[in-house]
C-alpha cells in the first residue's frame, strides 16, 4: 500500500495517467473547429505564440518527449505497471463523488438551500471535451505551478513551517482558482452559491493535490466535470 501511495504521487506516473485526458482534449477540440477553449489551456500555450501555426505542434512535440523521459525515469526506478492507473481512476471517481455530492449537498441544501442550478449552455459532446480539458489544465495551471510555487515561496523565501506554508498555499490557490471562473471570455455568472461551491471544491482539489499527486487529482476533477455535464450534479 505504501509503494502504490508513493507511485501513484510521482509526478512522471501522473503525466502517464493523464495523457490519454489530454489526447481526448486536444482531438476534441481541433474536431469541434469552434476556437472554444479551456482558459486554462489558453494561459499554457500563450507564451507558444510567437511560433506562429507551429505553436501546437511544438505544444505536442514537448508532450511527446515529456512521455519519454516518463517512461524512462519510472523504468529507473520501478518496472513500470499500467495496473496502477486502476486504483488511481478508481480513486479519482470516489473523490469527484465526494465533491459532487458531498459538498453539493452542503452548498445547495443547506447553505443556500433556494439556489437554482445553472443550466450547461453547450452541446454535451462538446460539454464533455471542455470539462476533460478543464480536468488536465486547471489542475496543472492551479495546483501543479500555482500551490506549488506559492508553497515554495512560503517555505524558501518566507521561511514560514512547512505546515503553514500549506495551509495558506491551499487557500490562496482556492481563492484564485475560484475568482478565474468569474473572468474572461468564458466566465460564470456570479453567485453566492456558485462562488461558495467553486472554494469549497478547490480547497478539496488542492489538499488532493498535496497528499495524492497531480493524476489523481486530475481525473478528480475531470469525471466530476463530466458527470456534471450528464446533470447528476448541481454547479
Amino acid at each position: 500500500m505504501k509503494s502504490y501511495f508513493l507511485r501513484s504521487k510521482s509526478l512522471a506516473n501522473s503525466f502517464l495517467f493523464i495523457l490519454p485526458l489530454l489526447v481526448l482534449y486536444e482531438v476534441g477540440i481541433a474536431m469541434q473547429g469552434s476556437g472554444i477553449k479551456n482558459t486554462a489551456d489558453v494561459v499554457i500555450k500563450t507564451p507558444l505564440i510567437v511560433f506562429g501555426k507551429n505553436g501546437s505542434l511544438i505544444f505536442n512535440l514537448l508532450v511527446i518527449a515529456f512521455l519519454f523521459v516518463s517512461v524512462f525515469y519510472i523504468e529507473k526506478e520501478y518496472r513500470f505497471s499500467s495496473v496502477i492507473f486502476i486504483p488511481m481512476l478508481m480513486e479519482g471517481a470516489v473523490y469527484s463523488l465526494f465533491m459532487g455530492y458531498v459538498l453539493g449537498f452542503v452548498v445547495y441544501e443547506v447553505l443556500f438551500p433556494l439556489a437554482l442550478a445553472k443550466p450547461f449552455s453547450a452541446n454535451m459532446w462538446q460539454g464533455i471535451v471542455l470539462s476533460v480539458g478543464a480536468g488536465v489544465y486547471e489542475e496543472i495551471v492551479f495546483r501543479l505551478l500555482l500551490v506549488t510555487v506559492l508553497y515554495f515561496i512560503f517555505t524558501k523565501l518566507l521561511k514560514i513551517k512547512k505546515p503553514l506554508s500549506a495551509i495558506a498555499s491551499v487557500l490562496i490557490g482556492a481563492l484564485i482558482f475560484t475568482s478565474v471562473h468569474y473572468i474572461g471570455p468564458l466566465k460564470d455568472s456570479f453567485t453566492y452559491a456558485g462562488f461558495t461551491f467553486r472554494l469549497l471544491a478547490g480547497l478539496v482539489l488542492s489538499v488532493i493535490f498535496m497528499f495524492r499527486g497531480l493524476g489523481v487529482v486530475v481525473y478528480t476533477h475531470a469525471i466530476y466535470d463530466v458527470l456534471t455535464v450528464l446533470k447528476p450534479f448541481q454547479v
